[in-house]
């Protein structure tokens, strides 16, 4: 097919949605694996710090590449140094380092709902399109209205496509993130508490 055959049959709205999916896949991708990496490196920094605590290196942790050790560790020092709300000092340090992960759910909720939208619109300017025909038209022929009906729904079945999906993987990365937060205060205040004493 050429572009504009496909252009004829999925209109504008179609072309909008197919770059929305672009997008949407992007960022799906993109933090699938940026979520896993850092939880992974994350899980594994904590392993390490369980079997010899004395690795704790707060300094060297709030420079590392991964949020999640920079979260932690920065969160330890502060707490060592007398902080003494470390629940409120997590939710800052998350919401610092999760600057661009934010922003990237943000797009990606975005384009869950724009994309039935967007149907809608392919659907509405393709049915208008059709009454035009028609109108032109002395005796209205039954297979080109069904036609062109057709054509006006296969936005609005785009636009579904990508919402179902592109939502559902938004509400696994937001739990993802959760647990990600969850995890900082339990192990946060877990090293950042004085040793008991034996």
């Amino acid at each position: 097919m050429d572009c504009q055959r496909i252009y004829d049959y999925i209109g504008a709205s179609g072309v909008a949605l197919v770059a929305v999916a672009a997008v949407a896949a992007y960022l799906c991708a993109k933090n699938a694996i940026y979520l896993t990496w850092i939880g992974w490196a994350f899980r594994r920094h904590i392993a390490g710090l369980v079997r010899d605590p004395s690795r704790l290196d707060a300094e060297a942790g709030a420079r590392a590449g991964n949020p999640l050790i920079r979260i932690f560790s920065e969160a330890v020092r502060e707490a060592c140094r007398g902080h003494d709300d470390l629940r409120a000092e997590l939710a800052f340090l998350f919401h610092k380092n999760f600057r661009k992960v934010n922003r990237a759910m943000t797009l990606l909720r975005l384009a869950s709902v724009i994309s039935p939208l967007l149907g809608l619109l392919g659907t509405v300017m393709g049915i208008s399109k059709v009454f035009r025909v028609i109108a032109s038209q002395a005796v209205a022929n039954p297979a080109l209205l069904a036609n062109g009906i057709w054509e006006a729904l296969t936005t609005t079945i785009m636009g579904l496509a990508i919402t179902v999906p592109v939502l559902c993987l938004y509400y696994f990365f937001r739990m993802q993130i959760s647990g990600f937060q969850v995890e900082l205060m339990e192990y946060a205040g877990r090293f950042s508490a004085p040793p008991k004493n034996r």
